[in-house]
């Protein structure tokens, strides 16, 4: 199996990425810069993501590591890989809709931003839940914290 901490790293860089989207949303959106941080943010998390499906889909990543342990969670592994892509689908959108925001921007605008990013951040979160409970189901190791 993969270094552990390898897993544990990744996982603690998604969750800052996570964590920078939600400084991001948290700033006055009043502020003309608001779409260019959370722009900022988004790049981020599409960068942390990206790395992320390269490196559990590898041949010899983690996903793989588990069918071959324990085929019995396939549907699981099934499941995850789907998830990267409508989750890389979900930052790609968000990123092409605040490319093609208007500068002003009205109140509902930016609430359905907002909203949108939320809807992208609950899919992420869940993601690192059935990822840790996929991990701790094949190893009984759990990676859902700090190390």
């Amino acid at each position: 199996m993969n270094d552990l901490s390898e897993v544990r790293q990744r996982r603690e860089a998604l969750l800052r990425a996570i964590a920078s989207i939600e400084a991001a949303l948290a700033a006055p959106a009043s502020d003309v810069r608001w779409p260019e941080g959370l722009g900022s943010a988004l790049s981020g998390l599409r960068t942390t993501f990206e790395q992320h499906v390269v490196e559990t889909e590898a041949a010899d990543g983690i996903l793989a590591q588990v069918r071959e342990r324990a085929p019995r969670l396939s549907n699981q592994i099934d499941q995850l890989v789907g998830e990267h892509v409508s989750i890389t689908a979900g930052i790609e959108h968000l990123i092409d809709r605040l490319d093609h925001a208007p500068t002003e921007r009205t109140a509902e605008e930016t609430a359905n931003i907002r909203e949108q990013a939320l809807r992208l951040l609950t899919a992420i979160v869940r993601h690192r839940h059935l990822g840790a409970d996929l991990l701790y189901e094949a190893y009984n190791v759990d990676v859902g914290g700090p190390g």
